[in-house]
């Protein structure tokens, strides 16, 4: 009998995993709490359920393991709800996060308290309930330049930078506006190059198939906000420091108590003190990094072993993911001032090109275009493959100088340094 998977959401970000799915002669199970989701007609089997009500899940998940269902897992792909995973495959005894993983993996203060404990090297960071609590932090860690987060969100919400002369308070009101449980967390600010990994686990053997380096150059525009501009494949770092940042991730997922499942890192390496962990996820990324960046770069699908963890599938070659193909990649986005979006010009002249791998707008022709202050707002993405570092970079340039949006009347372009409005 087919083994059946439960998907947690139909969005977007779902899609690739259902599709994979089904590709991989399983069927699927989808909950969503929008009608409209896609991901529920692409189903087998869906219901309108939020993915927060978890009786509702589990008595659906019941009801159809009562008509000859095999449901044999559950799993998502780019939402951080590790404890609601945890709480149903628990109740069926699936492959799943424990539920301290999950509080630690949705909390970033406990996350980081929990690497400390487990020496997993990290920046510096602490609770502040004050202005007054940044000021002490900052003066005990000698820092001119700090992160100020809410502790349980992600996607760059929320995030931050705090510079020498800027107003505490302005800082302080915006992140915790964006707290769901009113706790800001405070991190050193460490310069250098930053590292996204995509780890799985599996029976107690792991490993980092996934490795590029994050794009924050350009992005001025959108200070004090954070905001990634995409990413590189493959990494240009050494194979020394490549090794150090998996071991890394890997210790830090072990210290998580991720045992089985897929774990998604986020590395600075610091020129002192080497790579530390900035934040890890028990779940695949969203976006396109599992999606498409990894299997473009290494012709490796690695939703699909994800996939098999899930299910509880034995005898999982974790080998396989390793790849000696690594084709250049890159993924960037279109960063466009708020407004009423009335038209695109320059589009159409890559839609065909063969090095252009994806090219989509978030919203459409007579939509308010909103503030970008996430990586859920950013306008649009396009992904380059090219034969080398040049010219995928030379693509990119030619997009970026090709591609305008009209907003409000006036000609503007995507590219983030363009990106003027304060939100402030």
């Amino acid at each position: 009998m087919k083994k059946a998977l439960l998907v947690l959401g139909g969005g977007i970000d779902q899609v690739f995993m259902i599709k994979t799915t089904k590709e991989m002669g399983y069927l699927t199970v989808c909950v969503d709490g929008n009608p409209d989701a896609p991901g529920l007609k692409l189903s087998d089997h869906s219901k309108v359920i939020s993915y927060t009500e978890v009786n509702d899940i589990i008595n659906y998940c019941l009801n159809l393991l009562k008509q000859g269902i095999n449901l044999s897992g559950v799993t998502t792909m780019g939402s951080d709800i590790p404890h609601i995973i945890s709480q149903i495959a628990s109740f069926f005894k699936w492959i799943g996060p424990s539920t301290e993983t999950g509080q630690w993996t949705t909390n970033k203060f406990k996350m980081k308290s929990r690497l400390k404990e487990k020496n997993i090297p990290i920046p510096r960071f602490g609770l502040v309930e004050t202005k007054n609590d940044i000021h002490k932090l900052r003066e005990t860690w000698d820092a001119n330049d700090v992160i100020i987060k809410p502790t349980d969100r992600s996607g760059s919400r929320g995030v931050y930078l705090i510079s020498q002369y800027q107003d505490l308070d302005i800082a302080f009101n915006y992140v915790k506006k964006y707290s769901l449980n009113n706790q800001i967390i405070l991190e050193e600010y460490v310069p250098g190059l930053q590292i996204s990994t995509e780890t799985i686990i599996h029976e107690g053997k792991s490993i980092t198939a996934g490795f590029a380096e994050r794009v924050y150059s350009d992005t001025k525009g959108l200070y004090p906000n954070i905001l990634e501009n995409g990413g590189w494949l493959p990494s240009n770092v050494t194979k020394n420091i490549h090794k150090k940042v998996c071991t890394l991730v890997e210790d830090a997922a072990r210290a998580l108590k991720i045992d089985n499942g897929v774990a998604k890192g986020d590395v600075v390496i610091c020129k002192k003190r080497g790579p530390l962990i900035i934040e890890m996820a028990a779940r695949l990324s969203g976006g396109d990094f599992s999606e498409s960046l990894i299997p473009l770069s290494t012709g490796i699908n690695y939703v699909r072993t994800a996939i098999q963890v899930a299910l509880g599938e034995k005898n999982i070659n974790l080998a396989l993911l390793k790849s000696s193909s690594h084709d250049f990649v890159a993924n960037r986005y279109f960063f466009v001032r708020p407004g009423i979006f009335e038209g695109i010009s320059g589009l159409n002249l890559f839609l065909h090109d063969p090095e252009v791998k994806k090219l989509e707008l978030n919203y459409k022709i007579g939509s308010q275009l909103p503030i970008i202050d996430s990586h859920a707002t950013r306008t649009g993405v396009f992904i380059i493959k090219a034969k080398n570092k040049k010219l995928v970079e030379a693509k990119i340039r030619q997009i970026y100088e090709t591609v305008k949006f009209k907003i409000d009347g006036v000609w503007v372009s995507g590219h983030p340094n363009d990106y003027s409005p304060k939100i402030f």
